[in-house]
């Protein structure tokens, strides 16, 4: 048999089936680079929403596969040999397998390789849903085979792959976003809002469902004509579809979960010490340098901290204003929020993070209302006129008019006798780790003594 694989991958169209994955998977992974840049975790959102496409793909070059002994008129021939049905077709589907296979796990390979490269995180967690979407991809394949080897019309690929998308999309469209029925589409629907969230265990389970009801509809499609063995293939198909849309949990919370691995304290060599999540462990050595150079900023002020750590939430979601508050740190430890510049793959302003607010922007209670302030106390503490921070959602967080307002207000700080500048701005700190709102205040010595 494994000489009549070898031949099959040779002579079908097993080969234009893998260049075509392996195109649209590498086109799919490098248009998002921006947003997985070298972060495994994310990287997962990106393969895991690639199957929405690959998979009507993988149906069609099935059904293309399938067609072709009707198409060459040989299906009369095969049929008169003694071997039975499903050995006549298991060559010919396997090397479609491995084609299929071999598409989307060299995709997998490569972006593993760009992200093991840079020294970045690469958990072992990561690789369950690749190789769960390659069961679901085989499967789907084996189906299009099975479907077309019944019925040879040449309008049958592009109808199964065009039936493929919009079985997925006006499924969940007509489900709405928080029905089941949005689970019907293999593209994820939100993707995650940090770089610890992995994909959760009940989303990997149903897609595994889905894949073994599709692997086994094809095979038993393929094996035989009778009534039994095609009752069998349906209940197999209608299992899987049941398994994905019952399964999971539509909403972040059902697709996301965190990675206890990903988000342990990773610390740079030496003193005052600097420590990051293991996810961004690979840019501690330019983090170390901007956060030091905070604390050295924040000892100006009295009981300043002599630690400096990443933040990290702990849950999923963080565009849900409750989910940014959090328990304090240990005392003498602060807190600050790193964001990768898109452009440059680099980490934005963390010596301005660290030092925002005195720092305790990240004190543990969330957003304060109140951006000029902490922004001025960062600047007047870091010895420059204003400070940029990037927003990765936003961009720049300061507009040019907020630019100037803080501009001013770290003149009017610096106009002051020494002495007064330094107990107002340990007024700011001390209001903002009281989780007060309004921190102008503080700084403009109106504030209730």
């Amino acid at each position: 048999m494994i000489r009549q694989v070898r031949v099959e991958l040779r002579r079908s169209n097993a080969p234009v089936v893998t260049v075509l994955l392996l195109a649209v998977g590498v086109l799919g992974t490098a248009s998002m680079y921006r947003f997985w840049q070298g972060q495994w975790l994310r990287l997962g959102y990106v393969h895991a929403s690639d199957v929405f496409l690959l998979m009507p793909l993988a149906l069609a070059g099935g059904a293309v596969l399938g067609r072709r002994d009707r198409r060459t008129r040989a299906d009369e021939l095969m049929n008169s040999t003694g071997r039975p049905r499903w050995q006549r077709a298991l060559p010919a589907m396997t090397a479609l397998g491995v084609a299929v296979a071999a598409a989307h796990l060299l995709v997998v390979a490569a972006s593993a390789a760009v992200v093991a490269s840079g020294g970045a995180y690469l958990g072992v967690r990561g690789f369950a849903g690749p190789l769960i979407d390659v069961l679901v991809l085989v499967g789907a394949a084996w189906v299009g085979v099975a479907v077309g080897r019944l019925w040879s019309s040449p309008l049958l690929p592009p109808l199964l792959a065009a039936a493929g998308l919009v079985a997925q999309e006006g499924t969940a469209m007509l489900g709405g976003s928080d029905s089941r029925l949005a689970n019907a589409s293999l593209m994820i629907s939100w993707p995650p809002d940090t770089p610890w969230e992995t994909l959760s265990d009940r989303l990997l389970l149903s897609r595994l469902v889905l894949g073994a009801g599709l692997v086994l509809a094809g095979l038993l499609l393929a094996a035989g004509r009778s009534w039994p063995v095609r009752a069998g293939a349906a209940a197999s198909l209608a299992g899987g579809v049941a398994g994905l849309l019952l399964i999971g949990v539509p909403g972040p919370a059902g697709i996301w979960q965190l990675d206890p691995e990903a988000r342990r304290y990773v610390c740079a060599d030496g003193t005052p010490q600097v420590c990051v999540t293991a996810v961004n462990a690979h840019l501690l050595p330019q983090i170390t340098p901007e956060a030091r150079r905070g604390l050295r900023a924040l000892a100006k002020l009295p009981d300043a901290p002599t630690r400096v750590v990443e933040v990290r939430l702990d849950t999923i979601g963080s565009n849900d204003s409750e989910q940014w508050h959090r328990p304090k740190p240990a005392p003498g430890t602060v807190q600050f929020l790193l964001e990768v510049d898109p452009d440059t793959g680099r980490a934005a302003d963390v010596a301005e993070r660290v030092a925002l607010g005195g720092g305790t922007t990240w004190y543990g209670c969330g957003r304060s209302g109140d951006d000029i302030a902490p922004a001025i106390a960062a600047a007047w503490l870091l010895d420059t006129e204003t400070v940029r921070l990037w927003n990765s959602w936003s961009g720049y967080r300061y507009a040019d008019e907020q630019q100037d307002e803080i501009r001013n207000g770290v003149r009017q700080l610096r106009a002051l006798p020494a002495p007064e500048q330094l107990r107002r701005v340990t007024a700011l700190r001390d209001a903002a780790a009281r989780c007060e709102p309004d921190l102008m205040p503080a700084l403009t010595g109106r504030a209730a003594p």
